[in-house]
């Protein structure tokens, strides 16, 4: 018997241990659960959104076109900085090759007696920037509130004067305007009046009070109609309003986008054009050295034929420098507010003789 209740106390034993592995348990001992409970999903509603008035309409259209104008002017006024900063380096960069090295160039040639003919442009030299004439001012929305107040207060006021005129017609009493001003009527003068809108007009029996709130309640309605009137008017205005300046807003930012990218082609013409006239003065500084050498050694001839063929062909490369950079500086880089071709024609033609010149320094 006793073996028999160890061996039952050893089995509930080992039955008790494998019910504790293989039971998880949390890192502080206790059971966890094998099946959680999945946390159940949120419905997620969708707020219906309210119509929008035409007045809230029109505002949301009048902020909409306000900001659109905004942004394209201030994207404008950013290139206009910018060119109007690389234009002031173009101009003392001419400047400087106009009052230094042309000059010289001249005076030397003059001294060789060697023909430069200068090319006087046709047209004045300008650099302008073209932006729209278009005018498109945002105003703000008035509701008409106030004024539909003082038209309902007419109507309304008209509307009770009106019912009293009609009655006293009716009731054979005297409507004198200056009696009523120096005098003002009592309730009591005013019964058989209210007794007639009170039911006396249908032959019934009139009641003051009846009459009173007929006269009040028309009066309001009448008002009423007279300020939702004008109000709904002047939505309906202010709402064509908006829309038009709504869409002439994005034909004004349009227009200032074609101004920005015509200032933005001007810009990258002045910018590649300034550093050349740079390169221009370099090569003329070292042609006058190459005249001035001449001068020196050979003398002053009173014609540039009797100079030497390679003293000859030197003035040559000289005078066509002089005519591209004179070229370049003279023609207008705009017309019209946008880039001229024939400035970007000039460009073209001094940077190719440029790098010809280049090319036969370093000629091997």
């Amino acid at each position: 018997m006793g073996n028999k209740s160890e061996i039952d106390d050893t089995k509930h034993q080992d039955e008790e241990q494998v019910l504790e592995e293989s039971s998880p348990t949390s890192a502080d001992g206790v059971v966890e659960s094998q099946s959680e409970e999945k946390p159940q999903e949120e419905e997620v509603v969708t707020p219906v959104k309210k119509p929008l008035s035409k007045t809230e309409e029109s505002k949301a259209m009048m902020q909409s076109a306000e900001e659109l104008i905004k942004k394209a002017d201030q994207e404008v006024q950013e290139v206009q900085t910018q060119v109007v900063q690389n234009v002031v380096a173009f101009e003392e960069e001419k400047l400087n090759l106009i009052n230094t090295t042309i000059t010289k160039t001249l005076n030397l040639f003059d001294k060789l007696h060697y023909d430069h003919t200068q090319e006087l442009p046709q047209e004045p030299f300008e650099i302008s920037l073209g932006t729209t004439t278009e005018d498109v001012r945002v105003e703000p929305i008035s509701t008409g509130g106030f004024a539909g107040f003082i038209l309902g207060l007419i109507g309304f006021l008209g509307t009770a004067a009106g019912w009293f005129y009609i009655a006293a017609q009716k009731t054979g009493m005297e409507v004198d305007p200056e009696k009523l001003l120096q005098s003002p009527p009592t309730v009591q003068d005013l019964e058989p009046m209210l007794a007639w809108i009170g039911g006396g007009m249908t032959n019934g029996v009139g009641n003051p009070t009846f009459g009173i709130a007929t006269v009040g309640l028309s009066a309001l309605f009448v008002g009423f109609m007279f300020y939702k009137f004008y109000v709904g008017v002047k939505e309906n205005k202010n709402y064509k309003v908006a829309k038009e300046i709504y869409e002439r807003s994005h034909v004004y930012a349009e227009q200032q986008k074609e101004s920005k990218s015509e200032m933005e082609r001007i810009d990258a013409h002045i910018k590649e054009a300034t550093p050349l006239l740079e390169s221009f003065r370099v090569l003329l500084d070292e042609e006058n050295g190459k005249l001035r050498r001449i001068l020196h050694v050979e003398g002053e001839r009173e014609d540039s034929s009797e100079y030497h063929l390679s003293s000859q062909q030197i003035m040559r490369d000289t005078d066509r420098l002089m005519d591209r950079a004179e070229k370049l500086i003279s023609t207008p880089v705009t017309k019209d507010g946008r880039l001229n071709d024939a400035s970007v024609e000039a460009l073209i033609e001094a940077k190719a003789l440029y790098e010809s010149f280049i090319s036969k320094l370093y000629a091997v």
